[in-house]
Parts: structure tokens; C-alpha cells; sequence
């Protein structure tokens, strides 16, 4: 079985949102073992740098690295892949022996470079800009939607 690990930054803020996480957490289940590790944010004051900050959440991220998972890292600048892109980048990569995998979200502020030089893989999940704590719940949806065309399932249309 799959083991694909979330990391994020910061506590999820919503009700609503946390039943979304739920709804595909419990999806997931049949395809692989889902863990989401939350990160204590820093706080951001003007007395703290952008960069002191993000270097002290790095230190608390890098902890959960395991040299042994495919690291993916959601980022801006990253590449843009289509659902089925995403289910081959999976596929690929388990054809390759990656039995773990996975994904940063940074915090408001984003990332340190500390964090995305030690990832093998820049993901976008789109042009726009959305909220740190939104891109969870995409996140995971198109998981879902990549596990369940690796699979052959009905779910993608």
C-alpha cells in the first residue's frame, strides 16, 4: 500500500473545511495510508522577518523528511500537470520503487528555500492564487482523482 504524507503549515481554520478534509480522507482509505502532519505556525509580527520566520518553520518541516519519499512541494512557480498528469507522475514514480510520498503546503508566507531545494517535485495547482488552508481540500481531491484513474474508477470524467 501507498503511504502518502501531507505536511502543512499552520492549523485548518474551518469547520466546513475540516469536513471537506474528512470526506476524502475517508475516500483515500482504499487506495493508501493518509497522513496530514500540521506544523505550528510562526507568528507573524514586524518585529520577525519573512525570512526568520519561514527559516523557522523549515527547521520544524525538514524534521518530518524522510529520504526514503518521493517529496512533492505545492508551489506557484511550479509545474501545472492535468489530473491524468498527476496520476502518471504517481504511477511513474511507483514504477520506480517510491512506495511513500509527500506533499508540503506552506503557511501564509509560503515556504523557505530550505524546504523546496529538498523537495524532487514542484507542483501548481493553478494560476490563480488561493488560500493556503483551500489548497488542502484541492489538494486531496485530486489525489482522490489521480488514485482513482490509476485504478480505473469512474470517479474522473
Amino acid at each position: 500500500m501507498v503511504n502518502l504524507k501531507i505536511i502543512v503549515v499552520g492549523k485548518t481554520k474551518y469547520k466546513w473545511l475540516e469536513q471537506g478534509l474528512s470526506h476524502y480522507f475517508k475516500l483515500l482509505k482504499k487506495y493508501l495510508d493518509l497522513n496530514l502532519i500540521t506544523i505550528k505556525d510562526e507568528k507573524i509580527t514586524s518585529s520577525k522577518s519573512s525570512d526568520l520566520i519561514l527559516d523557522k518553520e523549515a527547521e520544524r518541516i525538514l524534521k518530518y523528511f524522510d529520504k526514503k519519499s518521493f517529496r512533492l512541494v505545492l508551489d506557484s512557480k511550479g509545474e501545472m500537470l492535468s489530473s491524468e498528469g498527476l496520476a502518471k507522475l504517481f504511477s511513474g514514480q511507483m514504477n520506480k520503487g517510491y512506495g511513500d510520498f509527500t506533499f508540503i503546503i506552506g503557511g501564509p508566507l509560503g515556504l523557505s528555500q530550505k524546504v523546496v531545494k529538498n523537495c524532487h517535485f514542484k507542483l501548481s495547482l493553478s494560476n490563480m492564487t488561493f488560500t493556503h488552508q483551500l489548497l488542502r481540500l484541492f489538494l486531496l481531491e485530486q489525489i482522490y482523482r489521480a488514485f482513482s484513474i490509476i485504478k480505473g474508477e469512474k470517479y474522473h470524467k
